[in-house]
């Protein structure tokens, strides 16, 4: 089965090159000669926090899982207990 693809020789050779251009970004560190991959993950990105806004909030996400947890400690030790086996 024979494909036919409208591709200009700009993209042919863009993509034949896309290894080396990835390994001159992102091994070499030569962002300005090659190309960075991102991904659908680039659209999910809202905001762009410092080092301590993101350590805080991470703390502070902690805090609230380890409160609510502890409200739940006895009814998790009671399950533990179940499923021990001696």
């Amino acid at each position: 089965m024979r494909r036919t693809h409208n591709y200009s020789w700009d993209q042919i050779v863009t993509t034949a090159n896309a290894p080396v251009l990835c390994k001159a970004a992102m091994v070499d560190g030569r962002e300005d000669l090659g190309i960075l991959s991102s991904g659908q993950v680039v659209g999910l990105i809202e905001d762009i926090p410092t080092c301590a806004e993101l350590v805080g909030r991470i703390v502070w996400e902690a805090t609230e899982v380890l409160e609510r947890l502890n409200g739940h400690s006895s009814i998790m030790a009671e399950s533990l207990k179940k499923v021990t086996v001696a």
